[in-house]
């Protein structure tokens, strides 16, 4: 029991020393929308956490690609569609692993203790 004990303490020790961080996945996201729309949409992309990373006219629609964490992407469908009145249009894959910012991990590491708590009780 001693030696449990033991490795558990140095385990916790050398997490602390090591600075881990919290990495969540960016989606490359490529949204297609009516160029009366772009605004907003570009706005709700910034309000998501979104990089946007470059913009391209095409006739009278706009194409927008973007850095996005996936986290935010969960109910992105029907935001678009409510933005673009059912016109605008969206594709996503991986692109890497970012850094969370730091409040942001902060909040997240404190839901997980209070729900790893409330399950050990």
């Amino acid at each position: 029991m001693a030696f449990k004990i033991a490795a558990s303490m140095g385990f916790k020790k050398a997490l602390e020393a090591a600075h881990p961080v919290l990495l969540e996945p960016l989606m490359t996201v490529e949204v297609e929308a009516p160029a009366d729309h772009i605004g907003s949409v570009i706005g709700d992309l910034n309000a998501r956490r979104g990089r946007i990373l470059h913009v391209e006219a095409k006739d009278q629609t706009e194409q927008i690609t973007a850095l996005v964490p996936m986290a935010e992407l969960l109910t992105y469908a029907t935001t678009l569609n409510s933005l673009t009145a059912g016109r605008g249009s969206y594709a996503m894959e991986f692109a890497r692993y970012d850094e969370v910012p730091r409040e942001l991990a902060v909040r997240i590491i404190e839901v997980h203790k209070v729900e790893t708590h409330a399950a050990a009780h």
